[in-house]
């Protein structure tokens, strides 16, 4: 090919943003990958105990935005030349037995070789009170920290970064046990800090001090994200909306509180707050709501993009899904399946045409949705492109339909209750389902499969899912023909996840 000058070819991969395609043009030679090397910025690590903090560093020594990711060990396969990681847990006892999962090492690592750093998200991982303050102390232009399911830490080491990070713009605590007792932890911000966006402390355990969590949003002119716990009462969300205009995610909390003794007045206040508030697009983490504050919040629901009602606690049945029908816009839906069941779903797919993603979620066991759902949602909502379905029961005809309407999804996630359950009114193997989703849906690049299986829906898989990228199969066949079928097919296979049985587990290390 023709020489480029450095300047364009710099020029070039600044307007690439994603990895892969980052990943690529270092390939192209060695001066691509020169320029690609020092001028990438943002790294994502997806499988860190496979990996030495000290060679990312070298290979990308401008970082300013890294995401770590836990929990995974890599095989080869050497059929395809591909890198394909397997999730092999320690509770499934499989591997090795090393497991670090301490995100430590690349704290100390980044602080010498990377002062620069100005975000980090964390998921999977430990995190102690050690390195948060480390990272308070260490990146002078530190603007974000996420952490996604990660344990070791406490409030203290929250606390610090809070205190230190003067130009903190994005804080986001998700998925992790974290308890204040003192609910007085806000108070670590310090008044000068007013460039907070987002901030998320919906899963810190403790109560929040109402007064220093409006005061901390009123001097954050930018504050756009803003996520609570439980325990804020509504009559706290209301007044937060009063001083703040530009809110646009919100996490809502319980919303229960003050109900019994002001109901009617709550439920007023805040319906008028909100028909003069900005758009809300999305509502996110409410734990407990009662019907007369799920009506107060119909002035928003033109506006939603994204509802989240997983963890609702207090069953409101019909009233959830007249909630729902009223979100025309509707793009993103999170939902338990026993709040819903399979007349809401068929509800939603006359009403939220405009849905991409949707996640049906089990609670505690129970179940209430079925292959009736599945077959509703893929009639009414063809634009569908990330699933996941938690069902008490499956057909392959639900699944053949489902392919037949939906032919854009990406991601198509389907657990049953009983991982080896056939189809219920064949009592065959989900073979033949799953193979005519793979078949249809041209751009599939995450599955997971479970109920009754056998090779040949890795024969499938290897034939149709050129794109297929992660791969979970909880109740596969235990021999290895499958394996050879997927492995031989799926070009661009990088993960292979969730395996139930320690046996086949031992047979991807064997393969």
């Amino acid at each position: 090919m023709p020489h480029l000058p450095e300047s364009l070819i710099e020029f070039i991969t600044n307007k690439l943003t994603n990895n892969p395609d980052r990943n690529s043009i270092s390939l192209v030679n060695k001066l691509w990958y020169k320029i690609d090397r020092l001028n990438r910025q943002t790294v994502y690590v997806s499988n860190c105990p496979a990996v030495n903090p000290t060679r990312v560093t070298d290979r990308f020594p401008n970082i300013r935005s890294l995401v770590l990711k836990g929990g995974k060990c890599s095989i080869n396969n050497n059929n395809n030349n591909n890198n394909v990681s397997v999730n092999v847990n320690p509770r499934f006892g499989v591997g090795n037995g090393e497991w670090d999962r301490s995100v430590d090492p690349w704290i100390k690592v980044l602080k010498v070789k990377c002062p620069m750093l100005e975000r980090l998200e964390v998921k999977g991982m430990v995190v102690t009170d050690e390195s948060l303050v480390m990272i308070a102390s260490g990146f002078p232009w530190f603007k974000a920290l996420v952490l996604c399911a990660c344990e070791g830490f406490t409030i203290a080491g929250v606390k610090a970064v809070g205190a230190n990070c003067a130009k903190l713009e994005q804080l986001e605590v998700e998925r992790c046990n974290v308890k204040d007792p003192t609910g007085q932890w806000l108070r670590c911000f310090p008044e000068t800090l007013t460039s907070l966006t987002s901030l998320n402390i919906s899963c810190i355990k403790g109560e929040i001090n109402p007064l220093d969590l409006s005061q901390l949003v009123a001097r954050c002119p930018n504050l756009t994200t803003l996520k609570v716990n439980k325990t804020v009462a509504v009559d706290t969300i209301r007044s937060i909306l009063l001083k703040s205009h530009r809110v646009v995610h919100l996490g809502l909390g319980s919303m229960h509180h003050n109900v019994v003794q002001n109901g009617q007045t709550s439920f007023h206040q805040l319906t008028s707050c909100l028909r003069n508030y900005g758009p809300i697009q999305s509502l996110t983490h409410v734990h407990r709501v009662s019907a007369i504050l799920l009506r107060a919040l119909y002035p928003v629901c033109m506006n939603l993009v994204f509802l989240n009602v997983r963890f609702v606690e207090v069953r409101l049945g019909s009233e959830l899904v007249s909630f729902i029908t009223r979100c025309a816009n509707l793009k993103r839906l999170w939902v338990q399946g026993t709040h819903i069941g399979d007349e809401g779903l068929e509800v939603v797919s006359n009403n939220c045409k405009n849905l991409e993603d949707l996640r049906v979620f089990k609670r505690k066991g129970s179940l209430s949705v079925t292959e009736a759902g599945l077959t509703s949602i893929s009639t009414g909502c063809r634009k569908l492109k990330t699933l996941t379905y938690f069902c008490s029961q499956m057909t392959n005809t639900a699944l053949v339909t489902f392919s037949k309407n939906c032919l854009n999804v990406t991601r198509f996630k389907l657990i049953l209750s009983n991982l080896t359950e056939p189809d219920h009114t064949t009592h065959q193997a989900f073979d033949y389902g799953f193979g005519a989703i793979v078949e249809s849906c041209k751009g599939l690049k995450k599955l997971t499969a479970s109920g009754l299986l056998t090779d040949d829906v890795f024969l499938y898989i290897g034939m149709y899912a050129d794109r297929l990228e992660v791969l979970s199969v909880p109740s596969a066949c235990r021999t290895n023909v499958g394996l050879q079928y997927l492995f031989n097919g799926c070009m661009n296979l990088k993960k292979v996840c969730s395996f139930g049985a320690d046996a086949f587990s031992a047979y991807v290390f064997e393969y």
